[in-house]
């Protein structure tokens, strides 16, 4: 089992998307449907199923095509390799510009999780912009000098192969991470939003 990176494109400023955010019991509802899921045959969606793909974007899925080694925190590491090997607390990481720039700004609520208990968060159209303009200023050459595999493999990051290449990992990190911001940049060029998760 492992844990694979998803996003959905969404508005996020409108009654049903508040209303799921705010209320628990009307989250439990709305995520066993689309567009969290797929449709369940023969059953008709509940109201709040119904309301929420009305202020959604046209064809709206979740999308699985970033990251597809499940190399999302090497990214984060790559993106700023003095930064992550900073000692700190779990909570004062998820607030660090690196890491919303990958997996999202803020918690979309307290009460949405993925399958796996991860907690769905979210990115506006503008704080899409800022993760954009951060991975497109990355000093590319800085960044190679400071990456090591090794050091990824003993700070933990998640699906590091120790016995990888550190120039085959750097490239494979970074197209990655420049396809994700391709995609942010597309999706806050139309005025949307991301819902981001590790399912």
């Amino acid at each position: 089992m492992g844990l694979d990176f998803e996003c959905l494109t969404v508005r996020l400023d409108n009654e049903p998307m508040r209303r799921i955010r705010a209320d628990p019991e009307l989250w439990a509802v709305a995520e066993d449907q689309p567009p969290f899921c797929g449709p369940w045959p023969g059953e008709e969606p509940p109201e709040i199923t119904r309301q929420l793909l009305a202020v959604l974007p046209r064809d709206t899925r979740r999308n699985h095509d970033f990251f597809g080694s499940r190399n999302h925190s090497q990214a984060e590491y790559l993106l700023d390799p003095v930064a992550y090997r900073t000692e700190r607390t779990w909570q004062d990481a998820t607030r660090t510009r690196i890491h919303c720039a990958i997996f999202g700004a803020e918690v979309f609520a307290p009460h949405a999780r993925s399958g796996q208990g991860i907690t769905w968060r979210c990115s506006t159209a503008a704080q899409l912009t800022d993760a954009v303009r951060l991975i497109d200023e990355l000093d590319v050459t800085a960044a190679r000098r400071e990456f090591s595999v090794v050091e990824m493999s003993d700070l933990g990051v998640y699906k590091v192969h120790r016995e990888e290449d550190d120039e085959e990992s750097f490239q494979r990190n970074l197209r990655d991470l420049r396809s994700w911001a391709g995609h942010c940049r597309a999706v806050a060029a139309e005025g949307l939003d991301l819902m981001i998760t590790l399912y």
